[in-house]
This record gives structure tokens, C-alpha cells and sequence, in this order.
């Protein structure tokens, strides 16, 4: 198998087990009300949160964010110098 089959099973089975963790949490009644979503568009995060995580779950976006708008400046940045180099 290579890199990239073995990467995409790795984040299948993450997210089965995701599955199987909530479906049973909700099941043993261990489940509150709230929920969150991060929709990442570009660098830029699209936040929706409720319950009593959501202020966390804003704070660690943005903090994402800014590091995902660094990385972005950075690479240009290298990749200017290396173009002009050559």
C-alpha cells in the first residue's frame, strides 16, 4: 500500500470510530445539548457553535486560522525568493 492509501484508510477508521463513540455515548444517556461545526474556507474559518463548548471551539479557529494565514505568508514568501532566484 502506498502513503496515500494508507493515510485515507487511517481517517476512515478515525471517523467510524468517531461514529461508534457518539452512537454509543448517546445511547448510555452521556450526551448533552450543544454542538459545533468548523468549515474552513481557504484560511478563513466559518464557526457555528452551541452549548457551553462553543466559546472554546471559537477560540481554538481562530488560533488555527491565524496559523493557517502564517503558513500561507510564509510559503508565498519562499517561493517568491526561490523564483527569483532561478
Amino acid at each position: 500500500m502506498d502513503r496515500l492509501s494508507i493515510l485515507f484508510l487511517i481517517g476512515f477508521l478515525l471517523v467510524i470510530i468517531g461514529f461508534i463513540t457518539v452512537f454509543i455515548a448517546s445511547v448510555t444517556g452521556g450526551v448533552t445539548g450543544g454542538g459545533a461545526m468548523v468549515v474552513f474556507i481557504g484560511p478563513f474559518p466559518l464557526a457555528i457553535g452551541f452549548g457551553e463548548y462553543a466559546p472554546i471551539l471559537l477560540l481554538i479557529s481562530i488560533v488555527i486560522a491565524v496559523a493557517m494565514i502564517l503558513i500561507t505568508l510564509l510559503s508565498f514568501r519562499r517561493w517568491k525568493k526561490n523564483r527569483k532566484s532561478n
